[in-house]
């Protein structure tokens, strides 16, 4: 059995830590950070150029459930909602951004991300 009372990552996906919404207009503080790495292989004679061409895709879903049986399998919580946030990254600049993200209108649930990355290191590829 896998306890969500803290983030994390299961079967290859990231959870935030489960939390139980009680009323309407009720505000959660999540704070849970994700670290992620990208390993890329590039075009030696234009780098920059490359990096600034990768499409980064952050895929956000919204999962409900009023059965607590089914928070024992986190894969059996239906997802009813989902967005997904295209990102630009910049080899030299990075990518920095916080964003408010709305579910839809019928659950009208929304998240504010932030969403940070550097380039931290350029590696010859092991041959």
């Amino acid at each position: 059995e896998c306890s969500f009372s803290s983030a994390g990552v299961y079967d290859g996906t990231v959870f935030s830590r489960i939390f139980q919404i009680l009323y309407r207009n009720e505000e959660i503080t999540v704070n849970d950070c994700m670290i992620f790495k990208v390993h890329l292989l590039l075009d030696g004679e234009r780098v920059e150029e490359a990096l600034s061409e990768v499409d980064f895709q952050l895929k956000l879903d919204l999962h409900f459930t009023e059965n607590e049986q089914q928070l024992a399998e986190i894969a059996t919580v239906p997802m009813i909602s989902s967005r997904t946030l295209c990102l630009h990254f910049h080899p030299r600049r990075g990518l920095h951004h916080h964003v408010p993200v709305m579910f839809d209108y019928f659950h009208l649930s929304v998240i504010s991300v932030s969403i940070h990355a550097s380039l931290v290191a350029l590696h010859q590829p092991l041959i």
